[in-house]
């Protein structure tokens, strides 16, 4: 089967890269449990700007003017290119109880589009300010020789400049059937459609294990179950000093915090001082 044409702005050579989605608990116990994957109707996305182009009026060139009755029969999913910034997670996870999952982005094709009776859709979002927005909108839809519901679909791909720390990529449905529904649910097999799950960086080691623990049983996933190293410590390495730092003062002691006073301990390492030099009167600077 081909499925060329279900791939917006995403060329052969990407389309085994890995997408992110974060979800909350009970989103994951229903795509494990139900064995559905979820889309939802674009009109319920956050941003005002989101469905503006399916709900303008076109003026023909009769001057008749015209509406578009199929704008409300998308369904849409959105992933990122990104695997999970500190502010992906405080908006998507506000309360520390969703996980990201990660899978590929022809998974996402092949999954839907075989058995789909409507028009499949991938593509990267575009970000553009408010006006090369509505620039592009006049010019793509005035311009079009042979108008379809792609071109409509095409518009929910695109997005103002604001959201472009997002890095996009959205799944798209066209349902001919739609009627008034509010989702779009079809079957995937989650075992091999989702690839890893990851638990927030916010949480201590204790609950991040106690999370991990509940969704293996839960779902009885074999993939890869982690806590995300968002936060993580970097690992301690000696850093290389030159011949200059070995004549300088030594101390035993050492300040460190415990809560909010500061206390002095012993140190298992000496403790260089660095010279301060008041710049001002030093003639070497």
């Amino acid at each position: 089967m081909n499925l060329e044409h279900c791939y917006v702005r995403i060329p052969a050579s990407q389309r085994n890269y890995p997408v992110y989605r974060i979800i909350s608990l009970e989103r994951l116990w229903e795509l494990f449990e139900k064995r559905v994957n979820t889309l939802v109707k674009p009109i319920r996305w956050d941003d005002p700007f989101e469905n503006f182009v399916m709900g303008l009026k076109g003026r023909l060139p009769s001057g008749e003017i015209v509406e578009f009755a199929q704008r409300y029969d998308f369904f849409g999913q959105c992933w990122t290119l990104g695997g999970g910034s500190d502010a992906m997670w405080r908006i998507y996870s506000s309360d520390k109880r969703s996980v990201r999952i990660k899978v590929r982005l022809k998974s996402l094709v092949q999954t839907l589009a075989p058995g789909a009776i409507g028009i499949v859709m991938l593509g990267k979002v575009r970000y553009l300010d408010t006006e090369g927005l509505l620039s592009w909108a006049k010019r793509v839809m005035r311009d079009a020789r042979s108008p379809d519901i792609r071109l409509l679909g095409r518009t929910l791909l695109v997005k103002r400049a604001a959201f472009s720390h997002e890095r996009e990529v959205r799944l798209l449905y066209y349902d001919p059937k739609a009627d008034w529904q509010k989702l779009f649910q079809y079957r995937v097999d989650p075992g091999t459609f989702v690839e890893e799950i990851v638990v927030d960086p916010r949480l201590s080691v204790d609950e991040a294990r106690e999370c991990m623990k509940e969704i293996g049983k839960r779902t009885a996933f074999r993939g890869r179950i982690i806590h995300s190293r968002l936060y993580a410590a970097p690992q301690e390495f000696v850093l290389r000093l030159g011949a200059a730092y070995s004549s300088l003062p030594r101390g035993s002691w050492r300040k460190a915090y415990k809560g909010d006073m500061l206390i002095n301990t012993r140190a298992p390492n000496p403790q260089i001082l660095l010279p301060v030099r008041d710049l001002r009167f030093d003639s070497r600077s």
